[in-house]
């Protein structure tokens, strides 16, 4: 049985009791095995009473992206606030179901429409594959803003781990190609470097939580033969961080990502950049995920969500 570290110290009391019932964490030895497990546990993606879920198709570069669009029920006639939410899973797993809940939540509470890519996974489709899936479903949404009803002065991104990751790279090709204007952007414990070279990553190596050795793999099978310096590969390695839209970062402590997240926090604020920081004490990378229930995990969603809502504008009426 995993015994943990003893540098990892939960602060929060409700949390120990899941971590003891968490299996060993290594989704990269069996990659397939992980998929059809996930794929199992996923929703319907029907609609319900509180949000409408379709899917969408789009052409891109001689494939087609599959696009999950949600909006609330009792939607307006004016045009929404709509953010692209990627999903995470290490860049190997997951897909719009990874999210589903999170895109409900949010179409429902925040009245907004939100579309998540089915963006091609690694080690089969590696980088650019992710990340050209994923600008080609943010100028899907400029492109049929007008059909769908949608506000382009009200674009976000967003999501989680690796999913914040190909967000921030999103939201830096964006920029560098004059693309769909992003009014804000949200980076849930991202993923951002593949160096490791941080204290985090070098300390966080406990097999029942996301460490090290996650980070490493999925790095290795994201970027293969790929120089990391190039393209957007990798967002901590991008040399301008100015001119991005207002961001918030949630990082957790015990997460190998944790001290390159905080840096990625600092070089933004020192290139003019908007920046709101949340670090959630002692609790690990997913902990929202892992503990939905407890405290700690609903006033960290809470807070971001409270945020997120203010910078995408999801109280404003155009007229």
């Amino acid at each position: 049985m995993a015994k943990r570290e003893e540098s990892v110290a939960f602060l929060d009391a409700e949390f120990p009791p899941v971590y003891e019932s968490l299996p060993e964490n290594n989704v990269f030895a069996d990659v397939q095995g992980t998929r059809i497990a996930l794929s199992a546990a996923s929703g319907d993606a029907k609609s319900d009473d509180e949000g409408n879920v379709e899917d969408r198709a789009s052409p891109v570069d001689g494939h087609t992206l599959s696009l999950r669009l949600y909006t609330p029920a009792n939607r307006s006639t004016a045009p929404l606030p709509v953010a692209v939410w990627i999903h995470g899973g290490g860049f190997v797993i997951g897909g719009p179901n990874a999210e589903d809940a999170t895109c409900r939540r949010l179409a429902a509470e925040l009245g907004i429409a939100l579309v998540a890519p089915d963006y091609r996974l690694a080690p089969e489709n590696p980088y650019p594959a992710a990340f050209d899936d994923c600008y080609a479903a943010l100028r899907w949404v400029a492109d049929e803003a007008e059909a769908l009803g949608f506000d382009v002065s009200r674009v976000a991104l967003g999501g989680h781990s690796t999913g914040a990751a190909l967000s921030a790279a999103v939201v830096l090709a964006a920029r560098d190609r004059k693309g769909p204007h992003i009014r804000y952007l949200y980076l849930g414990y991202p993923v951002l470097d593949d160096r490791l070279e941080t204290e985090s990553a070098r300390s966080i190596t406990d097999p029942k939580l996301f460490n090290r050795q996650g980070a490493a793999a999925g790095w290795e099978l994201y970027l293969q033969e790929n120089d990391p310096e190039a393209g957007y590969a990798v967002p901590a390695r991008a040399k301008d961080l100015g001119n991005l839209p207002p961001t918030y970062i949630m990082v957790t402590a015990i997460d190998p990502a944790r001290d390159e997240a905080l840096e990625f926090a600092s070089r933004l604020s020192a290139a003019g950049t908007s920046v709101e920081l949340h670090l959630v004490p002692g609790l690990p990378h997913m902990f929202d995920v892992l503990a939905p229930t407890a405290r700690a995990s609903r006033r960290a969603v809470e807070a971001w969500t409270t945020a997120f809502a203010h910078g995408i504008g999801a109280s404003e009426r155009q007229g």
